[in-house]
């Protein structure tokens, strides 16, 4: 199985990162090799788009819900809070 080394952590994420482990009862490798699992994951999840049907019926819902309906132009709302 591959290793990894992290040069130069940051000791305040260190520490961030031993705490999480303690909490979730599980060793700091164990922890890391967790929070890598779910971030790959997310990461195919979210580059793969999910599931194409749930997101057209979404769409269609959407479609449905605000059909007919005017929104007003939010751009010089927009403006105006930037300009705070």
């Amino acid at each position: 199985m591959a290793q990894i080394l992290v040069d130069n952590l940051d000791p305040i994420i260190l520490k961030k990162l031993e705490t999480l482990a303690e909490q979730h009862v599980r060793s700091l490798q164990e922890e890391l090799k967790h929070i890598l699992q779910q971030a790959a994951e997310t990461a195919m999840h979210y580059h793969t788009g999910g599931n194409i049907e749930t997101a057209r019926e979404a769409v269609t819902r959407a479609q449905v819900r605000y059909a007919g309906q005017t929104f007003s132009d939010s751009t010089e709302l927009i403006r105006e809070d930037r300009e705070r």
